[in-house]
């Protein structure tokens, strides 16, 4: 098949990977997606078979860091559903959760040597490593809604960051999930401008546009992998973090902070991606039943999130949390610098591109 008749198809829905926890378990391929208390119910499944009448036997190996009470999780247990389904049992995916094959960079590194299949990468940026243009996912305030972001990696622009900036890595990007809009915690004070950000500790992933926002913020920060956060939280290393709601939840960040400030000042995919090697073994018939049902669980999943993400902070007010709104403009206007380096070192064409789908 032509990839550029292909690629429009997959990104059309998204792409692949990860966004973490730590915590061991995993999930069988058959397992239904835990849908309780959520409003997102998983489609039924459209039978798909080769024209011999027979796929395969195999199974695959899939990791990601988040939690099983975690959307992503969830979204990747319906993936695993329908692939075991539309191939009449024959291919089952094997689903390792909550870091337990190593955190957010090892698994990387894993997918690209191909000691597993198919990763959940928990976001655009986490590539940055390895073509610093990945780093557009952390410019704050890239978009201004997660349905902006939604259509522009669904579109020409996630086309795009694959083929250019995501698959000559070595993954091959499926298509794009949601980990959402990332937030301020801390325990020290409210954040509604950038003053109130002087002289808290935040810890920030390893990520050179994230640490250079903190610091246009006048915050200090502590670059450190996720699966670390907790106990610094706990012992006070750092004194706040950012991520989604979700994540935040779901991590049980609010034992150990006391303010939410809802910036949204980045956006977040995650990368459904395959090693390439295993992609292209795969049989045409095969791929697209892959591509099918990874386009299903990521429309399942966004919806899950932002269901989540709403619910989640009524409860995080219950359990003691203080919740605030901040200054956008503020913020957008303290960041402008980080958007100046970018475009001087990797040009202005994925900026350009991306925000044509704001609103």
């Amino acid at each position: 098949m032509n990839r550029r008749i292909l690629a429009p198809t997959v990104m059309l829905c998204g792409m692949l990977l990860f966004t973490g926890c730590a915590s061991a378990g995993d999930s069988s391929a058959a397992t239904k997606p835990d849908t309780s208390g959520s409003n997102a119910a998983a489609p039924e499944a459209e039978a798909s078979v080769p024209a011999d009448g027979a796929f395969e036997t195999m199974t695959l190996k899939a990791a990601h860091v988040f939690q099983e009470s975690h959307p992503i999780h969830k979204g990747m247990e319906l993936f695993a559903q329908r692939v075991n389904e539309n191939t009449g049992g024959a291919v089952t995916v094997e689903i390792y959760p909550n870091s337990v094959l190593g955190g957010e960079n090892e698994q990387l590194q894993q997918l690209i040597q191909g000691s597993i299949d198919c990763d959940m990468v928990s976001g655009v940026a986490m590539y940055q490593g390895y073509d610093a243009r990945a780093g557009i996912e952390d410019l704050p305030f890239l978009f201004t809604s997660a349905e902006s972001a939604h259509k522009a990696l669904d579109g020409e622009y996630g086309v795009k960051l694959a083929e250019e900036v995501l698959e000559p890595v070595g993954t091959k990007v499926i298509n794009y999930w949601e980990n959402g809009m990332r937030h301020f915690t801390n325990d020290v004070r409210p954040i509604v401008t950038p003053s109130d950000m002087k002289g808290i500790k935040f810890r920030s992933a390893n990520s050179p546009i994230r640490i250079k926002m903190f610091e246009a913020c006048n915050a200090s920060v502590v670059p450190m992998q996720f699966s670390e956060l907790y106990t610094a939280l706990q012992q006070g290393t750092v004194q706040g973090q950012e991520n989604p709601i979700p994540l935040i939840e779901t991590s049980n960040f609010d034992e150990v902070q006391k303010y939410l400030s809802l910036s949204g000042h980045i956006y977040n995919a995650t990368v459904l991606a395959f090693n390439p090697d295993k992609w292209n073994s795969l049989s045409p018939e095969l791929q697209e039943v892959i591509i099918n049902a990874a386009n299903e669980a990521r429309d399942y999943e966004r919806e899950l999130n932002a269901k989540e993400s709403d619910d989640a902070v009524e409860r995080l007010k219950s359990k003691g949390m203080e919740v605030n709104e901040v200054d956008k403009s503020a913020f957008v206007e303290a960041v402008q610098p980080v958007w100046d380096t970018f475009k001087k070192e990797n040009g202005s064409e994925l900026i350009d591109l991306a925000v044509s789908y704001n609103d």
